[in-house]
């Protein structure tokens, strides 16, 4: 059977549907939306995966040339069966794994020619590839500190509200002056000067992807992840809480529901605030290269991250076999130009030293 489909898991949730909406005007007819539920999927032909199952994963698979996950997953099932099948594979919602630990998928991806990005969206995503460009610009990288603003206002689906109860009741590491560091989400904060209209915000550290692998993929020393919250208020709340024991308290069902719901209730007062930006600042020989971005709709903006991910593994402009991070193997240029001609365009300057 001819590999000649594109695979879209969980392309009926926020970022799934713009996803599928952009791949099938830049690929017609090859766009197949997967999921428990695909009487769900709109705008394309839809199959049933159940991806606790690996005969059901193998079943969708059959016909398929790229992967897309817009899912979390409970257990790698899909990125082990993309793998063996030497099919392309890219997610927006990776597993938390050490570079050390992509070790074994390395190599069973070198034997079957697959082509794994583990990360693709806003952060990381387009995160990872100015960190690429700025790294080309300065040749060599000492840090990466990202900020990611969200808004509550914003669409998010139930997995992406799971997501984030989850990364913030865990401890994870970060790496400063190239020691690894125990880190906790909202452990600690700074301020962080983002692009008009937003101006600067309180941000907290928080694990996004992109800073566990800026040391093996950059050579960063540092590396940094924070985010910062509209209204500012929530943010700041959510740290006291976090401090004052919710951390433990979210690790339980019951408090998961309680929060859903108040957040919920929350967006509903705030649901005209749907701004998101991103501040990207590469350091390196005494140099910083400052890459912002704003717009509305964080949804629309990593859903559009993942098409231009997707598009290069699709075309193979990513050659190589292997499990990759997209500063590792997206050649900026043509990554930004789709970008732009979705109207996402960052913009990218050189911090004059100078300057207070």
């Amino acid at each position: 059977m001819t590999a000649n489909k594109i695979l879209i898991v969980g392309g009926y949730g926020e970022v799934g549907r713009r996803l599928v909406d952009l791949l099938e005007e830049a690929q017609p007819g090859r766009v197949v939306v997967a999921g428990r539920h695909p009487e769900r999927a709109r705008g394309a032909p839809a199959r049933q995966i159940d991806l606790d199952t690996p005969v059901s994963i193998e079943r969708a698979l059959d016909d398929v040339a790229v992967v897309v996950a817009c899912v979390r997953q409970r257990q790698p099932h899909l990125l082990r069966a993309a793998l063996r099948r030497g099919v392309a594979y890219t997610s927006i919602a990776p597993p938390w794994l050490p570079w050390p630990e992509t070790e074994p998928l390395r190599a069973e991806a070198g034997r079957t020619g697959s082509r794994v990005i583990l990360a693709a969206g806003l952060e990381p995503g387009i995160s990872s590839v100015l960190v690429r460009a700025a790294a080309d610009r300065l040749g060599a990288v000492d840090s990466v500190e990202t900020a990611l603003m969200l808004s509550l206002g914003d669409s998010y689906g139930p997995d992406s509200m799971d997501f984030i109860f989850e990364e913030v009741t865990e401890p994870y590491s970060i790496t400063i002056d190239g020691r690894e560091q125990a880190m906790n989400a909202f452990e600690r904060s700074e301020l962080v000067e983002f692009p008009a209209p937003v101006g600067p915000r309180r941000a907290y550290t928080m694990p996004f992807r992109d800073q566990l692998y800026y040391p093996a993929t950059v050579g960063a020393k540092t590396a940094i992840a924070r985010i910062a919250l509209d209204p500012p208020w929530l943010a700041r709340v959510l740290a006291v809480l976090l401090h004052a024991g919710l951390r433990r308290a979210l690790r339980r069902g019951g408090a998961r529901g309680a929060a859903r719901g108040y957040i919920d209730a929350l967006r509903q007062r705030y649901r005209d605030r749907d701004r998101y930006a991103l501040v990207v600042e590469t350091r390196g020989g005494g140099r910083t290269i400052r890459s912002t971005l704003v717009g509305r709709q964080q949804a629309t903006a990593t859903a559009v991250g993942v098409y231009a991910i997707t598009e290069a593994l699709w075309s193979r402009e990513v050659e190589a076999p292997g499990v990759w991070l997209a500063e590792q193997v997206i050649t900026p240029g043509p990554f930004l130009a789709r970008l732009a001609a979705h109207g996402i365009v960052p913009k990218v300057e050189e911090i004059d030293p100078r300057r207070p």
